[in-house]
């Protein structure tokens, strides 16, 4: 292995941009045979938490959806929130 320019930088491509090295399931012949199921409960548990639990934005932020590429897609401004139970009348 020679060094020349980049050295080690240049043999992963951890951003994805030149070619795909590293997928959430996997994909062929090893893709993650749970893959549904998993999405199936992420579903499950973000519905619930919008269901159980009201999100307000911290006063004077704002909500931005920026988003920024990192190892993943990140949001840009980070999303702070007040998190509080729902009130629910009786017949729900």
């Amino acid at each position: 292995m020679t060094s020349s320019g980049g050295g080690a930088a240049n043999l992963f491509d951890l951003t994805g941009s030149r070619e795909i090295k590293m997928m959430l399931f996997g994909a062929g012949r090893r893709i993650c045979l749970a893959a549904g199921l998993a999405i199936l409960h992420l579903e499950f548990f973000v519905a619930n938490l919008v269901w159980y639990f009201e999100l307000t934005a911290l006063e004077g932020d704002t909500i931005d959806l920026s988003k920024k590429q990192e190892f993943t897609t990140v949001m840009k401004y980070p999303l702070r929130a007040y998190i509080s139970p729902r009130k629910r009348s009786q017949n729900q």
